[in-house]
């Protein structure tokens, strides 16, 4: 579901990502790595935000620099920091989301809002929620399309600890049908949702069957 064919990126005479390679079918994994190693750009580059200076990758056999938008629709992205606009509603978000993925809000999207408690706070604009219930609206929103691959960024980061095991939960249910690839520094997190554990170091060179 997830291919990545000798990716490098770098920034200036920066080598950030160096040749990565692995191929990745329904599970969760999780990327491990200090700050600054590279791990966020990664995710960058995997969900098409950032594009590599050379390598290739497939989304659910769909190439994402030869048809961006059939590898875009299948899958999602939820960065560690939120880039929200302020002046909209929660439920307007996830409206246009679910048209930019060209698809509708499904009674699984609505279970996951409310399973995040989000249901209040969907008439609230944006920039008045907490730092905290804005992660949970981009997590929620990550579900919208049913995507075959799901990257999130330090999804643990800033949740309270209902929210933390609601992500727990949902994170286990999706890797059992799509790609879970998560970048995070929770041990704990990565042993409850039975994600298997990447270092970044071991990304680098031959692709890995994963």
């Amino acid at each position: 579901m997830l291919r990545v064919e000798q990716v490098c990126k770098s920034y200036g005479a920066r080598k950030v990502l160096r040749s990565i390679s692995l191929t990745c079918q329904r599970g969760a994994y999780m990327l491990r790595g200090p700050n600054g190693v590279g791990k966020s750009t990664l995710l960058r580059v995997l969900a098409g935000v950032t594009p590599p200076d050379s390598g290739a990758v497939w989304i659910d056999g769909h190439a994402l620099h030869q048809e961006p938008i059939r590898a875009k629709l299948r899958l999602a992205y939820a960065p560690d920091e939120c880039p929200i606009y302020p002046f909209i509603t929660g439920s307007e978000l996830l409206a246009f989301v679910a048209q930019a993925k060209r698809c509708s809000l499904t009674p699984q999207v609505h279970a996951v809002v409310e399973r995040f408690g989000l249901d209040r706070h969907l008439g609230t604009r944006c920039g008045d929620m907490s730092l905290g219930t804005q992660k949970k609206l981009m997590l929620a929103a990550a579900w919208i399309g049913e995507p075959s691959v799901l990257l999130l960024d330090e999804p643990s980061n800033g949740l309270d600890v209902a929210a933390h095991a609601v992500l727990v939960d949902l994170l286990r249910e999706k890797s059992a049908k799509a790609v879970v690839f998560v970048s995070s520094h929770d041990q704990a997190f990565a042993r409850a949702v039975g994600a298997q554990v990447l270092t970044f170091d071991s990304l680098s060179g031959p692709a890995a069957e994963l």
